[in-house]
């Protein structure tokens, strides 16, 4: 229930727990009053005996806690130096927190609820602020959930379960479902979204038969989806033992070697082990696994099959093959128009380690095939990197032997394996159920602003980020986090995202009126779907977007 606040110093109290202290800021079109509560815990902390388990519910306080402030992020290698000051923070696996931004306390107002990318393994909360979504009548959540192996490891036992940052999520849709009422939303309608690794979350929250129904009513998937190579982990078990050799669990072992070691004794010292070790540990098995066998053969931060609690007992994509679809979710789902880049920049750098760039016989004759590997997708008959060369490349560029001239396709073979078709698959499952309900799209506008690089030199590469994973995001949340000045085009951009993603959330329809065409469901196997570019259209067969670059380069050259 609201208390009585001053302007500038919202409270809120919730029952059988406590009274929350926030802050305001202003909507960044209209100047709309938006009132904040950050970083509130919905859990309890997750170190010492509790790392790696499911998560606990947070207990109740006394007195009133002050959230008008972000607290810090799960931890995370990227973002050490924010943890230096440790006498301000005796307790850095404390961060099951989640923000809630609202215009009013009172009403029921659609909710969204946004779970951030990164990977399984980086993010925070803190870099979704509200200054564009809230200037509609929405309540929105955005949570943090613990990443890498904090998050992910797994032994499938009771002490080390796997997938315990989705049981983090649930934990937080539960929160909502009981507390959001008292900022003024509405736990009966409530949409998940999220992007990249984030969108790959939402799928497996779908799929889970942990998941009640009347968690969440509508899902947003923003370039990602869960049959996606880089959403599971092959083999958890021997994965989580690489990183304990690494971490010096098992003196008797070398990296690379089988350990010998029991798992109990395994899972006893990475317990045990301080946090920055263990996520050093992780990142040299992951870079290292990525350039010897390939991104698809990583562990630590991804989701498990067949995990102790059951959240994943199959994959999703099983499900679906079974029919097992969850009925009556509305569904919006699409992905940038130039995915591949993300991914172009670490098979340049693996190419150029290994000295291939030059290599002209490599790169006619082996470059697919070694793509198709090291994204997860590999056919040792070569009948799928047959069909692929001839759809994405022509003949003179293969024969030039030059990355350069081989740039375009390479793209979209990247972009297609990691993301457009796995999230294709998601939105024709979902078509199928409810082909009334099911919007997909194509992100195709290039802006001021990219997120190509992640702030990383990208200078030396021969190719630009294009529309860039993420880069649908610098409309929807602002960047960098909080700065909301945009050049006009990007202004009017921002603003058809904030109307279709508000839209949906609300009557599960987008629509906009400054859209210029009227975006219809997904009624067919491959569309129809929407472009969203500066001038909207519609397209009619989606799997278009699996060569758009290759395409595009053809007429270009006619």
């Amino acid at each position: 229930m609201p208390l009585p606040e001053n302007d500038d110093v919202p409270l809120v109290k919730l029952p059988n727990l406590g009274t929350l202290q926030g802050s305001t800021t202003i909507s960044a079109f209209s100047g709309r009053k938006i009132l904040q509560f950050l970083s509130i815990k919905y859990g309890e902390t997750t170190a010492g005996e509790h790392r790696f388990k499911a998560p606990r519910k947070a207990l109740p306080w006394e007195g009133v806690r002050d959230v008008s402030r972000y607290g810090l992020p799960c931890p995370q290698l990227k973002r050490i130096a924010e943890f230096s000051a440790k006498q301000f923070t005796p307790d850095i696996e404390d961060c099951l927190t989640l923000s809630v931004y609202t215009n009013q306390l009172t009403g029921k107002k659609p909710v969204m609820f946004f779970i951030h990318g990164g990977g399984f393994y980086e993010g925070a909360g803190s870099n979704q602020t509200p200054e564009f979504l809230l200037e509609k009548d929405i309540v929105l959540v955005v949570i943090q959930y613990r990443l890498g192996p904090l998050g992910f490891l797994s032994l499938k036992t009771e002490e080390m379960p796997g997938n315990a940052g989705m049981l983090d999520i649930k934990l937080a849709l539960e929160w909502v479902r009981d507390n959001i009422g008292h900022f003024g939303g509405d736990a009966g309608n409530v949409t998940v979204f999220g992007q990249s690794a984030g969108a790959a979350a939402v799928s497996a929250l779908m799929y889970s038969p942990l998941i009640p129904d009347g968690y969440f009513h509508k899902v947003i998937l923003q370039s990602g989806g869960s049959s996606a190579p880089w959403v599971w982990d092959k083999d958890p078990v021997e994965h989580t033992m690489d990183i304990a050799v690494r971490a010096g669990c098992d003196p008797h072992a070398k990296v690379g070697e089988r350990s010998a070691m029991p798992l109990e004794e395994a899972e006893r010292c990475l317990r045990k082990l301080d946090v920055w070790q263990l996520l050093r540990s992780f990142l040299d098995h992951k870079n290292e696994t990525t350039v010897l066998k390939g991104s698809a053969e990583v562990g630590g931060n991804r989701l498990t099959v067949g995990d102790y609690h059951g959240f994943l007992p199959e994959t999703p994509w099983e499900r679906i093959k079974a029919g097992k679809i969850r009925q009556n979710i509305p569904m919006m789902a699409g992905v940038v128009k130039h995915e591949g880049t993300f991914l172009l920049t670490t098979i340049y750098d693996v190419l150029s380690r290994k000295g291939l760039l030059e290599n002209e016989d490599y790169l006619k004759y082996q470059l697919v095939e070694m793509i198709n590997k090291f994204l997860g997708a590999g056919d040792p008959t070569g009948a799928m990197e047959g069909f692929q060369i001839r759809s994405l490349f022509t003949p003179e560029q293969l024969a030039s032997g030059k990355f350069n001239e081989l740039v375009d396709g390479l793209n979209d073979l990247a972009g297609t394996i990691l993301i457009k078709a796995p999230l294709l698959r998601e939105a024709q499952a979902s078509s199928r159920v409810n082909p009334e309900g099911t919007f997909l799209y194509s992100f195709d506008y290039e802006g001021e602003k990219t997120r190509f690089g992640y702030g990383a030199d990208t200078s030396h590469y021969p190719f630009q980020g294009g529309v860039h994973h993420s880069n649908d995001l610098l409309y929807v949340f602002p960047y960098p986090p909080g700065e909301t000045k945009l050049n006009e085009a990007d202004t009017k951009m921002a603003k058809l995202m904030v109307d279709l993603w508000t839209s949906f959330a609300t009557t599960g329809i987008p629509s906009s009126d400054l859209a210029g065409v009227q975006w219809k469901p997904m009624k067919d196997y491959a569309g129809p779907y929407l472009h969203i570019d500066k001038d909207q259209r519609i397209g009619t067969n989606f799997y278009e977007e699996f060569s758009v670059c290759s395409d595009e380069k053809k007429k270009a050259q006619k």
